[in-house]
């Protein structure tokens, strides 16, 4: 495993199943940076998901093969096989580690316990190991005592599916014993904060996470170290205003103009900068702001539930009803297709569907 270029192309290579594999990422220093990170996170899910599932993972350069969960029988491929190829095309994929790292541990701590590690794949049937599988986790959790959410209960079995559509698509088994799951419709979730109330918590927040929510809130980033945590100062261009946003859930670069009185706060802030980073505490990167944020949250008498990513949502409703394009919008946000904007925000573009109507013509006689 490792970086390496060809033809002024950045690439990176692996080996899979005893097969090597390359990824390009393409030309200049952006792609270098892409291809190294891509390597780096490989690297080390490679080694926490063997970990987390017991595995006795092998360097890739030996091309030796991995121990396996457990066995390939003379009838198909069991469970706990098909779920280790799964984690290394998620690998190969590009996914990101904490996704990948996610699914081992989901696997190890829960699904082969209720699913069985060594059940072949052909044998498993919608009655028999998928409903008690559903009706397991709609059940409450040993951790709150509560029933868990809809929204995590259809993450799970969204896992699951994934994992069988692979083997399907593979030919490692016959059908996906999941094709008759419907999922659970899931509840909107209403996002309650306005730009005054972001202006309370902001005065009760310590200065790094107020200066994070600043942040967030004119580049509407996602929080944490997917996007927001993990911008530096190299992304700012100070001439053209604008921000290169790198995301590593969808593993693309979008750029973010910058309003003139953003702007001088960044130049501000990048004159006292103790780090290469632009959330910074104490002259060192920032992984989590998520407890002092709720501090704030509290110290500012906010009543309703909120996160850190409803500043991502502020972001873009504050645009749309103002009349910004949806289009203009979808492009900030980073989303891949105009139709995910508008499946989740279409409501917040105040009068759209009224000025729809009146564009029709008079037909009465």
């Amino acid at each position: 495993m490792g970086v390496y270029q060809r033809d002024g192309r950045w690439l990176v290579y692996w080996f899979e199943e005893g097969r090597r594999r390359d990824k390009s990422f393409g030309r200049g220093e952006d792609a270098k940076l892409q291809a190294e990170k891509f390597d780096q996170a490989a690297r080390q899910c490679t080694v926490e998901a063997g970990m987390v599932l017991g595995n006795a993972i092998v360097a890739p350069e030996t091309s030796e093969p991995e121990e396996e969960i457990g066995k390939t029988g003379p009838t198909g491929i069991t469970f706990g096989r098909l779920s280790r190829m799964h984690l290394d095309h998620l690998l190969a994929s590009g996914k990101t580690e904490k996704h990948i790292k996610n699914v081992a541990v989901l696997l190890k701590n829960s699904f082969f316990a209720l699913l069985g590690k060594d059940t072949l794949v052909n044998d498993m049937t919608y009655i028999d190991h998928i409903l008690p599988f559903i009706k397991h986790f709609q059940a409450d959790s040993p951790q709150t005592g509560k029933p868990r959410s809809k929204v995590t209960v259809n993450r799970y079995c969204d896992y699951l599916d994934a994992i069988f559509n692979f083997g399907c698509q593979n030919g490692l088994m016959n059908s996906n014993p999941m094709k008759m799951r419907k999922r659970i419709r899931e509840r909107p979730r209403e996002v309650q904060l306005t730009v005054d109330d972001m202006k309370r918590i902001m005065a009760c927040a310590e200065p790094h996470v107020r200066w994070a929510m600043e942040v967030c809130f004119n580049l509407g980033t996602r929080p944490g170290t997917s996007e927001l945590l993990s911008l530096k100062w190299h992304q700012v261009d100070f001439e053209r205003s604008t921000v290169k946003i790198y995301a590593s859930k969808t593993n693309t670069y979008r750029i973010v103009p910058v309003k003139s009185i953003f702007l001088e706060k960044l130049k501000m802030m990048k004159a006292h900068a103790a780090s290469e980073y632009i959330i910074e505490f104490r002259g060192k990167s920032v992984t989590t702001i998520r407890k002092s944020f709720k501090t704030a949250c509290d110290l500012a008498g906010i009543d309703y539930p909120i996160r850190m990513y409803d500043l991502r949502h502020l972001f873009a409703t504050t645009m749309l009803t103002n009349n910004a394009d949806l289009a203009a919008v979808s492009k900030l946000m980073g989303h891949s297709t105009v139709k995910m904007t508008a499946d989740t925000y279409y409501h917040y573009m105040e009068g759209e569907k009224e000025r729809a109507i009146n564009l029709l013509p008079e037909i009465s006689l």
